[in-house]
């Protein structure tokens, strides 16, 4: 009995070495607190109204992320110090490595959004946060709680299956910012109240961790979901075309079939183009827009789904491919391209 006690006291203490790095609360709550307020209000900073030009915006961006990330940086790491010194601990190997870790995940998110102003691909912006975040606290939780462990892949696999589910980008925007904000406080609370032993305990925790995060990003969208004001008249196109653009607010109903110019601007060292150049684009599909003003206020729906504006990212175009061919003598570049609505099934 005696040699069974210690070696269940040789493997407990094997397990603590092994499971040796511990999480400050100051720690949770900063990032959870500081990184859901980055998230959550960094688009309403750097617009491209303040920044019309594209490459200023980045710059701005960048600058912006690496000014509040590194000071969160600083502050965690200083009071996370000065916390251990006073209980007379010192920092783990394994925390400290995993610290730089954690920072490199910063910088890559700070990169891959400055580089997305680029390349393409801002309506992953968020989701790629979210992936992000999973991965650090998931590389905390190989040498922590199995908890952590747990609740950073889940993280992770939200930011994935929020992404292949096609969720519209405010409900990606808001569930980051609640990861951030509600997930890691939330998760303090339960590494403090849950035993890690029992399986049944764990797996409810992981549970009401995943309510209390999903649950506010779906209520805020349905909230904020877009509505036309109400007893706004709705007109036609063909009575807009014979009595005039109306100088009250109104909904403009464009019928299917209705043909649509695209205007295009571009800038490109390698050719020019006429200011007025562009296609006609036939409508499939009946779209109303809100007017103020006579100009498009910006929210528009699609066959009586939802309403949106023009910044959720919800209706965007996407070129997949430019190809040069010669056609009858002459050269043309031949361009695949797709119009989509994000996250609507319509």
């Amino acid at each position: 009995m005696n040699s069974k006690l210690q070696l269940e006291s040789i493997q407990s203490m094997l397990t603590a070495g092994h499971r040796c790095v511990h999480l400050e609360t100051h720690t949770l709550l900063l990032w959870g607190l500081g990184g859901g307020a980055i998230v959550a209000f960094t688009e309403y900073v750097i617009t491209d109204h303040r920044f019309p030009d594209i490459t200023v915006r980045a710059v701005a961006l960048l600058l912006w992320l690496a000014f509040w990330l590194a000071a969160l940086a600083w502050f965690d790491h200083r009071l996370t110090h000065h916390r251990r010194s006073k209980r007379d601990e010192t920092l783990p190997f394994a925390q400290a490595q995993i610290n730089r870790a954690w920072w490199m995940l910063l910088l890559l998110g700070a990169l891959g959004s400055f580089a997305m102003h680029f390349f393409g691909g801002g309506s992953m912006i968020y989701a790629m946060w979210i992936v992000l975040l999973g991965l650090g606290i998931y590389l905390f939780g190989l040498f922590s709680r199995p908890l952590t462990e747990w609740i950073g892949l889940a993280t992770l696999l939200l930011g994935v299956a929020g992404l292949a589910a096609g969720i519209p980008f405010p409900v990606t925007h808001w569930l980051a910012a609640a990861c951030f904000a509600i997930g890691l406080p939330l998760a303090g609370v339960l590494l403090h109240w849950v035993d890690d032993r029992q399986l049944p305990q764990r797996a409810t925790a992981l549970t009401l961790w995943l309510i209390l995060v999903i649950a506010p990003p779906l209520a805020l969208a349905h909230l904020g979901s877009k509505q036309a004001p109400e007893g706004v008249p709705r007109i036609s196109l063909d009575s807009m075309l014979a009595d005039g653009v109306p100088d009250k607010p109104a909904i403009l109903a464009v019928p299917t079939g209705t043909v649509v110019p695209l205007r295009v601007e571009m800038s490109s060292p390698l050719i020019s183009m006429p200011n007025d150049s562009g296609m006609s684009l036939t409508l499939k599909t009946p779209v109303e827009i809100l007017l103020e003003n006579g100009q498009p206020e910006g929210r528009y729906r699609v066959a009586e789904g939802p309403w949106h504006a023009v910044h959720d990212g919800v209706l965007y175009l996407r070129i997949s491919k430019l190809e040069p061919r010669i056609e009858d003598g002459k050269p043309v570049i031949h361009a695949i391209a797709a119009m989509q609505l994000n996250g609507d099934k319509q």
